[in-house]
């Protein structure tokens, strides 16, 4: 059994820094340098720095499938490509997709995950690769807010209860949201500095935009939430999906 290195000191998962940036080297140099470990029917899985359990990629290609099955539709193979490539290296911070908050920009099936959270997949007790192969999935959006919420809402379904992105420690005790992050969502606005800058804002904007987006889901299912997420206007969809406008939605999904 290959021994995987944790690195916990240098990949803490709640780091708020993404990307921009999301590890010490480029991405680019990880895809260029970086050795295959294993390879299963859809999934390449590599190591940059850092030894990797291989079964990481039938569990990758377990949640894949399951996804796909929660939202009615498969990978974009002809945009992103038949095959998703998975990075593990040393001195990631932050899991991401390629080109991170601007993947659509540039789409590709990559991602790249802290050592620490290709690890505890494994376990189930850490659902972050799960998240950001859901961003493969549904990698055109509008509304960066239902972007996340709907990674989370989906790595969850794979693994219930787990810690997931910033939230290391699962949502069992929940952060408090501040008032500022409810004006986000369900919004095309850009995500606010603090994301990026402050941990605890971090862990509740993405909390709140799992809310929201389980709350939507819950209320109208998959097929009408997609149509939202869909949406170049989503405001405007909230009302006529929903029958309310976003502000209550958001209120009710607060409750």
């Amino acid at each position: 059994m290959r021994v995987i290195v944790a690195l916990i000191a240098l990949v803490s998962v709640a780091s708020p820094a993404y990307g921009q940036r999301r590890s010490g080297m480029p991405d680019e140099q990880i895809v260029r340098e970086a050795q295959l470990v294993s390879s299963g029917a859809r999934v390449d899985l590599f190591e940059y720095g850092v030894a990797v359990d291989p079964a990481l990629v039938g569990a990758a290609e377990r949640a894949l499938a399951r996804m796909e099955e929660l939202l009615g539709s498969k990978l974009d193979v002809s945009t992103l490509g038949p095959r998703v490539r998975i990075y593990v290296a040393a001195g990631i911070r932050v899991s991401h997709v390629w080109r991170g908050y601007d993947h659509p920009s540039d789409p590709k099936a990559v991602l790249f995950l802290n050592p620490r959270v290709a690890q505890l997949a494994l376990t189930g007790a850490n659902a972050t690769y799960a998240h950001e192969l859901a961003h493969l999935l549904a990698w055109r959006y509008h509304s960066h807010t239902l972007r996340e919420g709907l990674a989370d809402y989906l790595a969850l379904q794979v693994h219930p209860g787990a810690g997931v992105g910033p939230n290391f420690e699962g949502y069992a005790s929940p952060p408090s949201v501040p008032n500022e992050i409810e004006a986000y969502l369900g919004t095309t606005r850009a995500p606010p500095a603090a994301v990026m800058d402050d941990a605890e804002f971090r862990r509740a904007y993405y909390y709140a935009s799992y809310r929201f987006v389980r709350f939507l889901i819950e209320r109208a299912g998959m097929v009408t939430f997609l149509k939202l997420y869909g949406a170049t206007d989503p405001e405007s969809e909230l009302v006529r999906l929903y029958g309310a406008s976003r502000q209550d939605l958001a209120l009710a999904a607060a409750k």
